[in-house]
């Protein structure tokens, strides 16, 4: 996974002190110059900790006071980096936040999917057999063809929680993937073969159990990275 920067892990320790009740709605922060010595950082970087942190709704700052933790609000956007840590669980996590809506999206897309959306599909996993067959390991042909069947679900819900995962879709399908590595191209290719033809056949519970088959063999492929 991308590599946080020193403000990313400041506002994830902070986050998650917020989240588990240790500082509690109203607390006054510490200060710029305790939480640097606390974090090891400059004040540079708990500044732009603290705005990254206002921006979330996460916390408040009043002036000649310093900043406190805001009270809950249910307009808070939902956000991946300060939570989410950099490490061998990273990856798991996203593939599991995935699940569900693959599996959803694929069902959808058998019902729903146009002709020019399945011929798109199928497009799309050619592509990545011919990436792979030249030696690459397939990953932008891989979220082609995962972002194909978002738009044949023909909700737009899909297509922009795709979206929005954005690069930690990539990096943890990389993560199972590494350079160098022996990877299983020819499981994922037919995993994706069997979406693919479950898809075409208008087969709801097959694309549904052939795309749950799929997330979960690719946590298992990342558990053994």
């Amino acid at each position: 996974m991308a590599k946080p920067s020193l403000a990313d892990h400041v506002v994830g320790a902070l986050s998650r002190s917020i989240a588990e009740g240790r500082l509690a709605p109203g607390a006054r922060l510490p200060t710029g110059q305790q939480l640097a010595e606390q974090y090891g950082v400059s004040l540079a970087v708990i500044r732009e900790a603290i705005s990254s942190l206002r921006a979330e709704g996460l916390v408040e700052t009043r002036q000649g006071a310093g900043a406190f933790v805001a009270a809950p609000s249910s307009n808070q956007p939902f956000r991946i980096q300060p939570l989410l840590q950099a490490g061998p669980d990273a990856a798991r996590k996203i593939f599991e936040l995935r699940m569900g809506a693959e599996i959803s999206a694929a069902g959808l897309a058998a019902a729903r999917a146009t002709r020019g959306q399945l011929a798109e599909l199928k497009r799309a996993h050619q592509a990545m057999e011919a990436a792979v067959a030249a030696g690459g390991n397939g990953v932008e042909e891989d979220l082609d063809f995962h972002r194909g069947i978002a738009e044949a679900a023909n909700n737009e819900l899909f297509v922009k929680f795709v979206t929005f995962l954005g690069h930690h879709i990539r990096d943890s399908v990389l993560a199972s993937r590494p350079e160098g590595s022996q990877w299983e191209a020819a499981e994922v290719l037919s995993e994706h073969a069997a979406i693919l033809a479950a898809i075409r056949a208008g087969d709801v519970a097959a694309a549904q159990a052939a795309a749950a088959a799929h997330m979960g063999n690719c946590l298992a492929r990342c558990a053994v990275k």
